[in-house]
């Protein structure tokens, strides 16, 4: 998954000292407490992100490995993660949307694909999206999910229906087409595995008949 950028998460300029690091982690730390926060489900979520990125931040050896992950990664030309938000995790669903959409369906590489996807529908922007997308931005997710989804075999797809399956609870309908997709993919697994013993039994009835034509 997408490096995240622990210094944008505390809101401090990259590079920030730990005296900086500090003051910012308090001040949040003391605005997103789960006491203060009256179950409020996104303020929780915030300031877990906050407590992971201090104790990286704080401590010089992972403080270290983090910097030289953020060098590799820029270095690649990787993007860190900057989606603290749902609407933010949202744009980079569109986005590959339109890509995969884009792209020709015979020439696409399904396990390069899935590798992808799971960067992109990682973990933590799942809880994410869980804990603070309202209705209109999980429909829209789990649309845009399904679509991808019929590019994918059997396996991706089970995955895929894996990663959205507590938001999928919410969502009675978009399940269904969910469903529905699986069992397609199902059956199309079914066929394939019987097309190669088939293709081998018409081999050889054409081979047998070929040699008593020849005869």
């Amino acid at each position: 998954m997408p490096l995240k950028d622990y210094y944008a998460i505390l809101k401090v300029p990259p590079g920030a000292d730990a005296a900086v690091v500090k003051r910012a982690f308090r001040t949040l730390a003391m605005e997103y407490h789960p006491d203060k926060c009256n179950g409020n489900q996104l303020d929780e979520h915030y300031y877990r992100e906050i407590q992971e990125a201090y104790l990286v931040l704080s401590d010089p050896q992972k403080k270290e490995e983090y910097l030289y992950q953020r060098w590799l990664e820029k270095l690649l030309g990787h993007a860190l993660d900057h989606a603290l938000r749902a609407e933010q995790i949202l744009q980079l669903f569109i986005k590959a949307d339109q890509y995969i959409a884009g792209t020709d369906h015979f020439r696409m590489d399904t396990i390069v694909l899935l590798n992808h996807l799971k960067e992109l529908f990682s973990d933590d922007r799942m809880e994410t999206l869980m804990v603070e997308g309202d209705v209109q931005i999980k429909t829209a997710a789990l649309q845009m999910a399904l679509r991808i989804a019929w590019r994918l075999d059997l396996t991706g797809v089970e995955w895929l229906y894996q990663q959205f399956g507590r938001i999928l609870e919410e969502h009675p309908a978009e399940q269904l087409a969910w469903q529905r997709l699986l069992r397609k993919k199902q059956l199309e697994m079914k066929m394939k595995r019987l097309t190669m013993p088939l293709v081998f039994v018409l081999t050889m009835i054409i081979c047998w008949i070929i040699f008593k034509l020849a005869k």
